[in-house]
C-alpha cells in the first residue's frame, strides 16, 4: 500500500524484517507488554474476553493459565470468550486448541465469522451483543472485561455494544453508559490492549 509519507509504499515493519533475514542470522526485538492487561488475582473472578485476529494472542495465554489452575483443582470462575475471524476454513487461529478448553470447562467460546455469509459480516461486538444477557450476568458478578486487537474499529464497536447493553439493562442514557464504562476502567474491570492497524 502507499507509504502515509507519500513516498514510495509501506512494506510493514516486522513482517519485512523477518522476510529479509537469512536462516541463523540474530534477529532483533525486543517485547513490550501491558501491565495492566493480565488476570485478576482470584481465578474464580468471571472473565470477558474479546479477541478478533492477533487479539486472540494474550487471550490464548490466559485461557492455558486457566486450563493449569483447573487441573491443579482450583475453582475458576465463567470466562467467555468472543473470537473473531473471517472464515472457519481460513483464519480460524488454534480452533482445535480453543474447542478443547471448551469442551474441558476452561471458558464458553464465541466465534463470529466475518465472511461466511456474503450478506452479512458478523463481528464479534455483534456476538457480544447476541449474548447479552450471559454477558450481563457475568458484569454483575464482578467479572472483567478484557478487550484485545483493532483499535480503529473493533475496540470502539465493542465499547458501543457495551454502552448499548448498559443502557438496555438499567433504562439509563448515552452519558450514565460512558460514566459507567469510565467507572469500570478506573476500577481495572474494563482492560484494553489495542493498537491501530496500518
Amino acid at each position: 500500500q502507499p507509504a502515509r509519507s507519500g513516498h514510495g509504499r509501506f512494506q510493514g515493519a516486522c513482517s519485512n524484517y523477518l522476510a529479509r533475514t537469512s536462516k541463523g542470522q540474530t534477529v532483533y526485538a525486543f517485547v513490550r507488554s501491558n501491565p495492566a492487561f493480565h488476570m485478576p488475582e482470584s481465578p474464580a473472578t468471571p472473565l470477558v474476553m474479546v479477541g478478533p485476529g492477533t487479539g486472540l494472542a494474550a487471550f490464548r495465554g490466559f485461557l492455558q493459565e486457566r486450563a493449569v489452575q483447573k487441573a491443579q483443582g482450583q475453582e475458576l470462575g465463567p470466562a467467555l470468550l468472543f473470537f473473531g475471524c473471517r472464515h472457519p476454513e481460513q483464519d480460524y487461529l488454534y480452533q482445535d486448541e480453543l474447542e478443547e478448553y471448551a469442551r474441558e470447562g476452561v471458558n464458553e467460546l464465541v466465534v463470529a465469522y466475518s465472511r461466511v455469509d456474503p450478506n452479512r459480516k458478523v463481528y464479534v461486538q455483534h456476538k457480544l451483543a447476541e449474548m447479552k444477557e450471559r454477558v450481563w450476568e457475568l458484569l454483575q458478578q464482578g467479572g472483567v472485561i478484557y478487550v484485545c486487537g483493532d483499535a480503529a474499529h473493533m475496540a470502539p464497536d465493542v465499547r458501543a455494544a457495551l454502552a448499548a447493553l448498559y443502557r438496555e439493562k438499567t433504562g439509563q442514557g448515552e452519558a450514565e453508559a460512558e460514566k459507567w464504562l469510565q467507572e469500570l476502567a478506573a476500577s481495572n474491570r474494563y482492560r484494553l490492549d489495542v493498537w491501530a492497524s496500518s
